[in-house]
């Protein structure tokens, strides 16, 4: 029976101009003799990070699916059933008090399920609803985007609504420190941070100073935005990460700053991934294409080989964010077993499953021979597949996500170099069942390397695949299905 296998070097890119040149020819001459026949394009991945690469590789963009089970499932008459949105309501109507929606800008369209949401509420003429961006984009690159996004936002609001405070995800530590808790009680209860009313103009300062969206030090754009007691906080988001380091810093400052008992109802739109016990519109969401649907629907299984420690993590995701106890996806870890050919072929011949995700990481190395050592390493491995798959299986060897970071030529010399890697991946692949002459790779995502696998052992029109005819009339006919 046919199988597929996916081995991800994650970290592994193509060099932009400026970066420190490895020869991968040289260090992974096993690799290099399967370039000899393989197929080859690149992906474009905007992580430099496993956990938002896993989400993308595992569910693709999230982002269609959340909304239309938003409009679907929570911003029609379904809401007056909704005992979590009538709670809601009722914490929103208290006079003389404020709305915080706490949103990641991703995609300007969320405007528009925002604006539906509030239209839904009876609100007093002179209700203040104020709308805080959470930056969460990792790369400078998305600067220009993310200035798109946001003036598409702050033109397209219910005239209710304001921007408040804009800050980056990963500004304020996971443990937050007492230098963290104090800015924090400047920017959400005094407004006391920097304050910029034009947001493009601060965004494009950042972009210069070369300072990620994420790590923003977190600005105000008027004087009003600040939390008050009896306020209430909407989580609008389209994604269940984890915001417990700003719950944190509101909640234990809020004591202090209010001097009274602290009334501030918090809600979420999708139920958060949080230690808070923070009510939401909604559980769970199903995604269509995710790893877990795509398994069930086929009747197929697939085994992932990981570290111990990224195991529930990369479960989390593979399961859709969901259930993440399912019997068509198994674990194990990876061991010095994986170097032996003869048990490379019994673990992929002679096991029940059909998809075999192999996950390695060089992004971990300590320096630049560090980085050799182990990418020679995973060559020994990339050569079992390669001989154990050929004629017989399909065999994509890629990464997740690309790598930036400053590293020492080795453990006796310091002197620093750039690995930049950002932004583009390859895409190794072979399969016999498609001859060069007559079929084509096409450049794409990470999510579509996990479908392309998965269209090599299914027949589904529904998942999209990078592999392709050769000719423009077939791929013209591909693009419009």
């Amino acid at each position: 029976m046919k199988k597929s296998v996916l081995f991800l070097i994650n970290g592994l890119g193509i060099e932009k101009p400026g970066s420190y040149s490895i020869s991968i020819d040289q260090v992974m001459p096993k690799l290099a003799r399967v370039k000899e026949t393989a197929f080859f394009t690149t992906a474009i991945t905007s992580s430099l990070e496993y956990k938002s690469a896993y989400q993308r590789f595992f569910l693709g963009d999230t982002y269609r699916a959340e909304i239309d089970y938003i409009k679907n499932n929570v911003l029609n008459d379904n809401l007056k059933n909704n005992q979590v949105y009538q709670s809601f309501v009722t914490a929103v109507s208290r006079p003389n008090t404020k709305l915080h929606f706490f949103v990641e800008p991703t995609n300007d369209k969320v405007v528009e399920e925002l604006n539906t949401l509030v239209n839904t509420l009876t609100l007093e003429p002179n209700k203040k609803i104020y709308l805080h961006l959470i930056l969460s984009q990792q790369t400078i690159n998305e600067y220009d985007n993310l200035i798109s996004i946001i003036n598409y936002i702050k033109y397209h609001l219910n005239t209710h609504i304001t921007v408040g405070f804009v800050m980056g995800k990963e500004y304020l530590p996971e443990v937050l420190d007492e230098k963290s808790f104090d800015y924090a009680k400047k920017l959400f209860f005094m407004c006391s941070a920097e304050r910029w009313t034009e947001t493009d103009k601060k965004l494009e300062n950042l972009k210069i100073d070369k300072i990620r969206p994420c790590e923003v030090q977190g600005f105000c754009t008027n004087n009003d935005c600040y939390l008050s007691n009896q306020d209430t906080i909407m989580f609008f988001n389209t994604r269940r990460d984890n915001y417990d380091n700003i719950m944190e810093a509101i909640y234990k400052k809020a004591p202090e700053m209010f001097k009274e008992t602290v009334d501030m109802p918090c809600y979420s739109l999708i139920k958060l991934y949080t230690n808070y016990n923070i009510p939401s519109f909604i559980e769970n969401i199903t995604y269509p294409n995710s790893l877990s649907n795509v398994l069930e629907k086929h009747q197929k299984k697939a085994l992932i080989i990981t570290d111990p420690e990224n195991r529930s993590l990369v479960n989390f995701y593979a399961n859709g964010l969901n259930a993440v106890n399912n019997p068509s996806i198994g674990f194990i870890d990876k061991t010095e077993n994986l170097y032996q050919k003869e048990y490379i072929e019994k673990l992929i011949e002679d096991t029940p499953y059909d998809l075999f995700i192999f996950d390695y990481h060089m992004d971990t190395s300590k320096d630049i021979n560090h980085l050799k050592t182990q990418l020679s390493s995973l060559d020994v491995i990339i050569g079992n597949l390669a001989d154990v798959c050929v004629n017989k299986h399909s065999l994509f060897i890629t990464s997740l996500y690309g790598l930036k970071k400053e590293l020492p030529i080795a453990e006796y010399n310091d002197e620093k170099v750039l690995i930049d890697y950002e932004m583009q991946i390859p895409i190794f692949f072979l399969d016999y069942m498609y001859p060069h002459g007559k079929y084509m790779l096409a450049p794409g995502e990470t999510n579509d390397i996990l479908q392309s696998a998965l269209r090599c052992i299914v027949e589904d029109d529904t998942l999209y695949s990078l592999i392709r005819e050769k000719g423009l009339l077939n791929n013209l006919i591909k693009a419009f299905k």
